[in-house]
């Protein structure tokens, strides 16, 4: 009964971890398209580390635990 209870939960995770891959693919494509409007100087300005790990980040990258 337990490994059924583990099991489940297990498989509720990877539902979730999934969805938000879905997620941020969906947010990474609005980000790209809205950047596309911008300036090559409004480009330059929004081009910090954390702009370029969004639209950078795949779950390839992601690591296991």
């Amino acid at each position: 009964m337990e490994n059924l209870l583990i099991f489940k939960e297990l498989t509720q995770k990877e539902k979730q971890i999934a969805e938000l891959h879905v997620l941020i693919d969906t947010l990474q494509t609005n980000l790209r398209a809205a950047s596309s409007y911008l300036t090559k100087e409004q480009k330059k300005e929004i081009n910090t580390p954390s702009y370029r790990w969004c639209t950078a980040w795949t779950p390839a990258n992601n690591f296991e635990i």
